[in-house]
Parts: C-alpha cells; sequence; structure tokens
C-alpha cells in the first residue's frame, strides 16, 4: 500500500525544470517556480547590464586600465 502511494507521487513529480515540463495547475508548483524563474530573470538582467556598463566603459577609456 505505501508502495502505491510513492508511486502515484513520482507521477506528480517535475521531471524537468523546464518550463513546459511543470505541472502549472498545482498551485505549490507555480508559486515555486514563478519566484524561481522571476529570481532568475533579475539575475540574468543584472548581468547583462554589468555587461553592458563594462564594454561601455572599456570603449570610452580606449581599453587602458
Amino acid at each position: 500500500m505505501f508502495g502505491e502511494f510513492l508511486v502515484v507521487a513520482l507521477k506528480r513529480s517535475v521531471s524537468s525544470m523546464l518550463p513546459w515540463d511543470i505541472p502549472w495547475y498545482d498551485p505549490s508548483h507555480a508559486v515555486f517556480f514563478t519566484a524561481l524563474y522571476s529570481v532568475l530573470t533579475v539575475l540574468g538582467l543584472g548581468v547583462l547590464w554589468a555587461l553592458v556598463v563594462t564594454i561601455m566603459r572599456l570603449r570610452k577609456n580606449g581599453g587602458e586600465h
């Protein structure tokens, strides 16, 4: 009986972290992955901004230190 419970729980688990594989109908998954992807987006934008600013400063100073 307990083994059947584990099999059912495994069916509902997330098979990958990709957005199209997540069961969005489950509120716990929706909240967690929405927060996760929001944080990853903010971090990615921060890294992109730092890269752009670094390239602009290097061009302004002619690549000198």
